[in-house]
């Protein structure tokens, strides 16, 4: 491709050694440049860019993309030079031109929780309206009964445009994207054509990241200030209050908003049964009343249940469809999936609960499961290098909410993991600490009782624990397995 054909208002032509310099694609990364590329010289939180760029040149790199302040600095280089005030953006602008097909309907969530159930409850929807749908996020990609794995919530964009483009060609026209906040503050979304947002709700994370929960809940916000098509649909949860000041917001831009999570919202949860192997839902929806049953019992994954509904019924995909659709969808991996240990008559739930309110929500709803004599426990750790603040929030509702605690590792990454178990050990007093998180799950499940439950949280689907920049194979649900069946040959 011609570097004519991206130059444009944020792309500047700083030099040119050639009088029309072709390009054969870009990348961040100067180990992934081959000859004709172009290098994106980000300059990041550890690493800056610019300082890879010799490297890049010696792979192949015919022409630097960076910030224009650096510009000078390259000017001796036998490079085409590229400037801009922003090189995330200018990836997704460049990418875009080489990766140009998108499905027709692009939606796209944000919210602290919640994000990987919506886009799983929609994509179970559209299977059954018989819409060839597909979710990129937390599960990785996943359309037609396949699956592509992914490293991170929101793939860089780079990665989002070439699968979009890969999906739009197996004729995918629905997409349910996870929006993270690091996503969204990078520009990875910026040109895709996104035609519903939707907010799940906001609590405390990321806060390594960003520096308060304002400036997080402002790169949330970008999704529908500056992201969302003017004539779009924004899906807001207005049971918190940065859902309610989105509400506020997107209707002072005359954005079209439908709510839900609180009692004067669109649609509204009014009354749960749970019965043994699933619950009866009453909702109203604009003042109307309608009932539907579910598999699914958790109070907050029915809201999750709830908000899917409304992004297919915006979709034309009549009510009384959705109402019998919905009956046999369950949870997706990984939240509060349940397995029984059957000697013990006890419960073992995996979710992935690693935020404090998450882990709060979790603690709540299962202690609606178990009689009063019997223990409710919870077994978690919490993340190396990421919000530290957590960890104290996380203990005090450990501490509050479970009978008895296990402390272990989650994903120590180049942290020391006793001190993270201190951390929350400080606000928790009187958990075990087992720093083994195969033995520690080992032990609970060893310790369960008659109709007790445990609570294994933090990993949910996830297939691995990472250790000082290496990932070692873990998964949660297969050692709560095996560990049940050692002990019911035991006996």
């Amino acid at each position: 491709m011609l570097l004519s054909k991206i130059i444009n208002k944020e792309i500047k032509l700083f030099k040119r050694i050639e009088n029309e310099p072709r390009f054969t694609g870009i990348d961040y990364d100067s180990r992934n440049i081959k000859q004709g590329m172009i290098f994106a010289a980000i300059e990041g939180i550890k690493d800056n860019g610019i300082n890879f760029c010799n490297k890049a040149i010696e792979a192949g790199a015919n022409t630097i993309l960076c910030d224009k302040k650096y510009s000078n600095k390259l000017l001796k280089k036998n490079v085409n030079i590229l400037t801009t005030k922003n090189v995330r953006l200018s990836i997704s602008i460049i990418t875009k031109k080489l990766f140009p097909n998108q499905p027709k309907n692009i939606l796209a969530i944000t919210g602290t929780n919640g994000k990987t159930s919506i886009a799983f409850y929609l994509k179970n929807i559209w299977k059954k309206a018989k819409i060839n749908g597909a979710t990129i996020g937390t599960l990785g990609i996943r359309y037609q009964n396949k699956y592509i794995p992914t490293q991170l919530t929101t793939p860089d964009p780079i990665t989002l445009h070439r699968s979009v483009d890969f999906l739009k060609k197996n004729n995918i026209n629905y997409v349910a994207l996870e929006a993270s906040s690091h996503g969204l503050k990078q520009n990875r979304l910026d040109s895709l054509i996104i035609n519903r947002g939707i907010f799940s709700n906001l609590s405390r994370d990321h806060l390594d990241y960003h520096k308060n929960l304002d400036d997080y809940f402002e790169s949330k916000k970008r999704l529908f200030s500056e992201i969302l098509k003017k004539d779009g649909l924004a899906i807001v949860n207005k049971f918190c209050r940065y859902g309610k000041k989105l509400e506020t917001y997107c209707k002072r831009r005359k954005i079209r908003v439908i709510t839900y999570g609180a009692t004067d919202s669109d649609w509204i949860i009014k009354k749960v049964t749970a019965l043994k192997s699933y619950s009866k839902i009453s909702i109203a929806i604009l003042g109307n009343q309608y009932n539907f049953t579910s598999k699914i019992k958790s109070h907050y994954q029915l809201e999750n249940l709830i908000c899917a509904m409304i992004a297919a019924h915006s979709y034309n995909i009549p009510i009384k469809n959705l109402l019998k659709w919905v009956q046999n969808i369950k949870e997706p991996p990984g939240r509060l999936e349940k397995i029984l240990f059957k000697r013990k008559q006890s419960y073992i739930y995996i979710d992935y609960a690693h935020t404090p309110v998450a882990l709060k929500k979790s603690l709540i709803e299962l202690r609606k499961y178990i009689s009063e004599k019997a223990k409710l426990k919870v077994l978690f750790g919490c993340g190396g290098n990421r919000d530290q603040g957590k960890r104290r929030l996380m203990g005090k509702y450990a501490f509050k909410y479970a009978d008895e605690v296990y402390i272990t590792d989650d994903n120590p990454r180049f942290e020391n993991p006793k001190q993270i178990r201190n951390q929350i050990l400080k606000h928790c007093i009187g958990a075990n600490v087992i720093s083994n998180r195969e033995k520690a799950i080992q032990y609970a499940i060893k310790k369960l009782k008659k109709n007790e439950i445990l609570l294994v949280a933090g990993k949910g689907h996830e297939k691995y624990q990472e250790i000082k920049g290496k990932r070692y194979f873990f998964d949660d649900k297969k050692v709560v397995v095996n560990a049940i069946k050692s002990m019911e040959k035991v006996c």
